[in-house]
């Protein structure tokens, strides 16, 4: 009967966290630009995806541990692996990516000119790398729970 408690609550965690993820790119960031000046707008979007970085990190260390330690219904090791590689996309953006976008983004307020034009080419790159990131966080995110939780062929 635990075992059922913990896959409901793990199920409910992954529901949120996958939630979250596409939420924010699809509604909130495109919503940002259009409301809000774009310096505004990054400087928010920044924040909430730094924040949810945070949460992916948390989110994706719970569900490696609860059904590997408290469930009889353990991951597979591919499921596992593929938790893992989120974790390591998680690390990549709070390490690097994150400080590094800030710092351009600071830039770029005061700079003008030849320098700011090189800013922005720059940060665009750096936003390409973010979007694929972000991308794999997402899709991994899906891909992990339709493995996990999936509707099974119906056997005939």
């Amino acid at each position: 009967m635990a075992g059922r408690g913990i896959r409901g609550a793990e199920l409910a965690l992954w529901a949120i966290w996958l939630g979250a993820l596409w939420f924010m790119a699809i509604l909130v960031a495109p919503g940002l630009f259009k409301w809000l000046p774009r310096p505004e707008a990054g400087l928010v979007a920044g924040r909430l995806f730094y924040m949810l970085t945070w949460f992916s990190v948390f989110v994706s260390v719970v569900l490696l541990v609860l059904p590997n330690v408290f469930s009889q219904m353990r991951a597979s090791t591919k499921l596992n692996a593929l938790m893992v590689l989120i974790v390591a996309v998680c690390v990549v953006e709070l390490a690097w990516l994150h400080p590094v976008m800030d710092g351009m983004r600071q830039a770029m307020a005061t700079a003008e000119g030849q320098e700011l034009s090189a800013l922005r080419s720059k940060f665009g790159n750096m936003h390409a790398v973010s979007s694929v990131l972000y991308s794999v966080k997402m899709i991994g995110a899906l891909v992990w729970g339709l493995g996990r939780y999936g509707v099974k062929a119906a056997a005939q």
